[in-house]
């Protein structure tokens, strides 16, 4: 084509490089109006006719895609290549334009990988058991190895093979340098797969682990760190690797199970412990929940006590208040309609203290929501406290100044 253009231009009085290089000129402006015109029909007609085709999908992968602008980008590689093949036609500056125009493809590609990419990581992150997973940190990962290989591309495309190789091969001289740079992310990396091979964390999850001040959801797993949101709105971003080195609790187990644990205990005043009259027995057997249990025991009191041959003293089986009070709070939580009675409830006492006899409630809870978890642990623990001076017990409690002008005023 510059031939010809020459041809033509020859039979005028234009010098002969000058007519060369108005000639190469306007074979640049011809190629720059097919590229202008491929990149339209490139945007304007196959770019639509794909979103159409996007949208009209059942998946959502596709339309991430769109919204990342991939095929967008992509679209651009038309008019490029188109730019890089016509070049060919050029006496002059051929080289140079095919460079730059390589450099400008290989610049898409990545960006639009780079993109495709977060498009599969926003589409995996609330659709896999894993929920992610450490996939955002495998992406990073590969997003650093398309970086240093494009770099590589582009230095093999300007300056020739041996020149890039002997960059590269100095790159690799460095590798203790580059491996203390990126000693977090490699150890981010190893983290990343222990977690998610063991199922050890994963997006949404409750994470607990103090020694950071981090109690809330996991927003965010990366190649060298776990963003953590706590429930005071703040954000806590730990260093994935330490999920290895140090301790930290999850919650979601106890999520997923449906249940929530409540132990807790109800210090009694060892003062106040003692067996019971049969006039108080009387009296609690008025307690619907306790009347079967007090007829019950005291069946069975008496029965081993005649069996025994033991007579109303002090060898005998009696009835005691803190027995009776602890009978009362098991039947009260198996009949309680905000308890699971499918996992483990008991009432135990615990080693007495200073501080009293500590009665400790064990159960679990049929919610995990934290509000109304908290919620019904209060209502029963409300209740217990309400009343246990109907068994003649008394809660322990430190003496306070009241008591004190109270002991005074009695005197």
């Amino acid at each position: 084509m510059v031939k010809i253009i020459i041809e033509q231009l020859n039979n005028t009085t234009i010098n002969e490089n000058l007519i060369q290089l108005v000639a190469n000129l306007i074979i640049i402006t011809v190629i720059l109006l097919i590229g202008f015109i491929v990149n339209f029909i490139a945007r304007n007609l196959i770019l639509k006719y794909v979103k159409k085709l996007a949208l009209k999908t059942s998946t959502t992968l596709d339309d991430l895609f769109i919204e990342k602008k991939v095929f967008h980008n992509l679209a651009h590689l038309a008019p490029a290549a188109t730019v890089y093949v016509l070049a060919n036609q050029l006496s002059l500056y051929t080289s140079i334009i095919q460079k730059f125009t390589m450099t400008f493809m290989i610049i898409i590609v990545v960006i639009s990988t780079f993109n495709a990419l977060d498009s599969i990581v926003e589409y995996t992150r609330f659709r896999s058991p894993t929920k992610g997973g450490p996939l955002k940190g495998i992406i990073q990962v590969f997003k650093i190895t398309l970086i240093v290989f494009s770099t590589l591309l582009v230095i093999v495309n300007f300056m020739g093979n041996s020149t890039a190789w002997a960059i590269f091969s100095g790159i690799g001289g460095m590798s203790a340098i580059l491996m203390l740079i990126f000693k977090d992310s490699i150890l981010g990396l190893v983290a990343g797969f222990q977690l998610s091979s063991e199922k050890l964390l994963n997006l949404g999850d409750w994470l607990e682990m103090p020694k950071y001040n981090a109690d809330g959801e996991v927003v965010d797993i990366s190649l060298s760190k776990i963003t953590v949101r706590n429930w005071d709105k703040t954000y806590t971003s730990i260093p994935a690797y330490k999920f290895i080195e140090d301790s930290f609790k999850n919650w979601e187990g106890m999520s997923k199970s449906g249940g929530r644990r409540i132990m807790r205990s109800i210090k009694i005043d060892m003062t106040t412990i003692g067996f019971l009259s049969q006039t108080e027995i009387e009296e609690l057997k008025e307690v619907n929940l306790l009347k079967p249990y007090l007829e019950e025991k005291q069946k069975e009191l008496s029965n081993s006590n005649y069996s025994n041959n033991v007579k109303e003293n002090l060898n005998s089986r009696k009835l005691t208040n803190i027995g009776t009070f602890r009978a009362y709070i098991e039947l009260y939580l198996k009949t309680h309609p905000n308890v699971h009675q499918d996992y483990t409830l008991m009432v135990r006492q615990l080693e007495p203290t200073i501080s009293g006899l500590p009665l400790e409630i064990y159960c679990f809870t049929n919610t995990t929501a934290w509000v109304s978890y908290e919620g019904i642990q209060s209502d029963i623990f409300d209740h217990l406290l309400a009343i246990v001076p109907e068994f003649g017990l008394q809660i322990y409690q430190m003496p306070t100044g009241s008591d004190f002008q109270n002991l005074l005023h009695t005197d």
